[in-house]
């Protein structure tokens, strides 16, 4: 999956794949549509709540990512919430789907 959020105001994009529980997950902050700081977790080796759905991974490692970066962010008290129409993809298409 990859999709755009906003969170604290600011803008940020997941890159999450592997079966829930158990994804590797990278964010990454949008600022002008241009990419800033990152952060990742691997959920299959790092310790994390493996019952957690992603948004909540989402949301701590952006916490991470705000405090190790020093962000001011936009709107402190802002929720997290998915951006509509930002849905870049759920899955990548199979190879095999690709005409030779």
């Amino acid at each position: 999956m990859i999709r755009e959020f906003r969170y604290k105001g600011e803008t940020f994009r997941v890159n999450a794949h592997g079966s829930p529980g158990h994804e590797e997950v990278f964010i990454i902050h949008l600022v002008d549509d241009e990419e800033m700081g990152e952060i990742s977790i691997d959920r299959m080796t790092e310790e994390n709540d493996r019952d957690a759905p992603i948004d909540a991974i989402c949301i701590m490692l952006c916490d991470k990512l705000i405090a190790e970066q020093e962000i001011a962010c936009a709107d402190a008290d802002g929720a997290f919430v998915w951006v509509e129409g930002k849905r870049i993809r759920d899955v990548l298409p199979s190879n095999e789907a690709a005409s030779h």
